[in-house]
């Protein structure tokens, strides 16, 4: 019995060693998250997914652009409280202050899931030619599993 299942998988083995290979395109997980980490978009834009990466560019930008804004606007109340010693500046940096501070952890969250999205759309690239070189067979009461090299 051994014997018959040692000559099986060596069969086996032999068979997909020669087996003659398609050109199955295939994304690299790691430049897609770095891409996406360091590009607004990019990751989702390496991945073909040119939709998402608009999507993306736009998201990020618009953060950015709120956090920059939110930004200047608290130093400018800032710079206001240090002249009047106004509460009602203080007031206003602090509102500013916080909303700036909202729009960095969203800013975070936005990248972090860019960068989650990227990684599993690079590693289900190639899902669909996969997919199709499986095939489930329904035979005379039989199911059987069919792998085509």
């Amino acid at each position: 019995m051994r014997k018959i299942l040692f000559i099986t998988a060596l069969i086996l083995i032999i068979s997909i060693l020669l087996a003659e290979e398609e050109e199955i395109k295939v994304k690299k997980p790691f430049k897609a998250v770095m891409l996406s980490l360091f590009v607004p978009g990019g990751g989702q834009f390496y991945n073909d997914s040119y939709v998402k990466s608009g999507v993306v560019f736009a998201l990020e930008g618009t953060l950015l652009g709120f956090t920059a804004y939110h930004h200047f606007k608290s130093e400018d109340h800032y710079d206001k409280y240090k002249i009047s010693g106004s509460e009602e500046d203080y007031n206003n940096y602090l509102d500013y202050y916080y909303k700036r501070e909202s729009d960095l952890w969203w800013l975070g969250a936005v990248v972090f899931l860019s960068m989650m999205d990227a990684y599993v759309d690079a590693h289900l690239f190639n899902f669909k030619e996969k997919k199709n070189r499986i095939h489930l067979i329904f035979e005379d009461n039989i199911i059987s599993l069919s792998y085509s090299f």
